[in-house]
């Protein structure tokens, strides 16, 4: 039987909060997936860089979240933050307790442990060591870190090839300044493609090897062809790989293994007790009046129990394809741990059941482009959309994308000038900066699916009159010194920008 290779990719993205609001969304976003779902999953990193534990794993790190992890202001943040949640927990511990409940105490009492391991390991280990711990991975060959689009634009749906550009340029020196290397892979955000981006990608390729695109590819696709296959993107030099379907329905559906009665409950909380989460998920009909109560020890024992059973299914999968199949499990970071807070577990688990049977997506990418293979041309394909880009560009989203249109007309008219007053080019990259922010796929997806559409409107609508002080400043009303230092102080990502990037 051919030899099957298995490859475990965390797409890791936040959009820019920094500054920008606070809670529901905000930098409470940003400092609870780095509490739930960063620490625990660098520390999987940290572990297998020093071998103490088997396999490897790829991670997508978008620039403007590694802009943000590597931002003294909210480094300072999210050691606030665990150290207000050790208090709430003691004080939760307290609370129950007097009350009798000693079963409710002992769940307080785990996550005061927990968070205190946290805050400890934070502060002894990661803190302003984010990126570098990834390099110290890379350097071990137990990770492969991909680049990927400056704010996480939908590329497809940018309508100047210059702003295109600029976002997969500005991406790649991002990657490059912080990792002193050139990316291998590139990840297209929410896996989307359409052939209009093969010139694009192409520029780019070397140094760019590969893109990952969704299990669907196929579908859109003139050429027969199988997600565990290696293919020639389009008209491209670069390899395409592709989402694996059954390690996305084990995993990413309503009925998926993170669905399990024993599993923490994210969405019921205690909002007498600072939002707490005792309970567990019970069943998925399981009324949120009616659910049981958190127990971690029996949690821990199901997440091992699912991780042999997800790689049994796995490995029984690669067994029934004649071919050499690459089977490329892929989910976003804040789900293991944020959402599923047993996640990290879990794929601790699955990493040590597969073992050496774990590839890096650059190895395989290699390997397939020496074997010359085939191309897949898809018409439209994007992250488990069948047909069609209308998550992200739709009746709700159609003003957004206007107002998007006008700014990247505006300003590339503008950048197109060569200017020579420091200042002014200066505010022009501030200008930069707020337009990036604007292009970024978020908001329109927020708005979509009505997950805090309000705070992606006022976000989106904030960067655009930012914008429009800069660029006022840039057009010969003179520069105001003072609101253009509070916008670079608000809006501080990417600090390295130049006017040639949109060139």
């Amino acid at each position: 039987m051919p030899e099957a290779r298995f490859v475990f990719l965390l797409h890791s993205h936040m959009p820019y909060v920094r500054r920008n609001g606070d809670w529901p969304c905000g930098e409470e976003w940003i400092l609870e997936a780095w509490a739930e779902s960063y620490l625990p999953i660098w520390q999987l990193i940290d572990d297998l860089s020093a071998r103490k534990g088997a396999g490897r794993l790829a991670l997508t790190l978008t620039p403007v979240l590694a802009e943000q992890l590597e931002d003294e202001y909210l480094q300072e943040r999210l050691s606030a933050y665990l150290a207000n949640k050790v208090r709430q927990a003691h004080g939760e511990v307290g609370r129950w307790k007097g009350r009798g409940e000693a079963d409710r105490a002992k769940v307080a009492a785990w996550y005061e442990e927990r968070y205190t391991n946290l805050l400890k390991r934070y502060e002894e280990r990661f803190r302003g060591r984010m990126v570098r711990t990834l390099a110290e991975g890379m350097a071990a060959g137990k990770l492969e870190v991909l680049a990927s689009a400056a704010t996480h634009a939908h590329l497809p749906s940018l309508e100047n090839e210059a702003c295109r550009r600029a976002q997969v340029r500005i991406g790649l020196e991002s990657y490059e300044s912080l990792f002193q290397r050139a990316p291998s892979g590139f990840w297209l955000p929410e896996c989307s493609y359409t052939p209009d981006l093969d010139g694009l990608l192409s520029e780019f390729s070397p140094p760019l090897r590969y893109v990952v695109l969704d299990h669907s590819a196929p579908m859109s696709a003139p050429e027969p062809a199988s997600s565990w296959e290696p293919r020639r993107l389009g008209s491209t030099p670069l390899v395409a790989l592709m989402r694996d379907k059954l390690a996305h329905e084990m995993v990413w559906t309503m009925q998926g293994i993170p669905s399990h009665g024993s599993y923490r409950d994210y969405s019921k909380r205690d909002h007498k007790g600072h939002g707490m989460q005792y309970w567990r998920i019970t069943s998925t009909r399981t009324p949120i009046e009616d659910k049981g109560l958190y127990d971690p020890e029996r949690a821990e024992r199901q997440a091992l129990k699912d991780a042999g059973e997800f790689t049994g299914r796995l490995l029984k999968k690669a067994e029934g394809i004649s071919e050499e199949p690459v089977i490329l499990a892929c989910y976003d970071t804040e789900l293991l741990g944020h959402w599923w807070l047993e996640g990290p577990q879990w794929l601790r688990e699955v990493l040590r059941l597969f073992g050496d049977a774990c590839s890096l997506p650059d190895e395989v990418a290699r390997k397939a482009a020496a074997g010359n293979p085939a191309p897949l041309t898809p018409r439209l394909t994007a992250w488990n959309v069948e047909d069609g880009f209308n998550t992200w560009v739709n009746e709700a989203t159609a003003g957004l994308w206007q107002k998007v249109y006008a700014a990247e007309e505006r300003f590339l008219k503008r950048v197109d000038v060569e200017e020579v007053d420091p200042e002014k080019v200066r505010a022009l990259m501030q200008a930069g900066r707020e337009l990036l922010i604007m292009e970024a796929s978020d908001w329109a997806y927020m708005i979509t699916r009505d997950q805090a559409a309000g705070y992606a409107r006022e976000r989106f609508a904030s960067h655009l009159e930012r914008f429009e002080a800069a660029m006022k400043m840039t057009d010969g009303h003179g520069i105001d010194i003072s609101l253009l230092s509070q916008l670079e102080e608000t809006d501080n990502l990417f600090p390295r920008l130049h006017p040639g990037l949109w060139r």
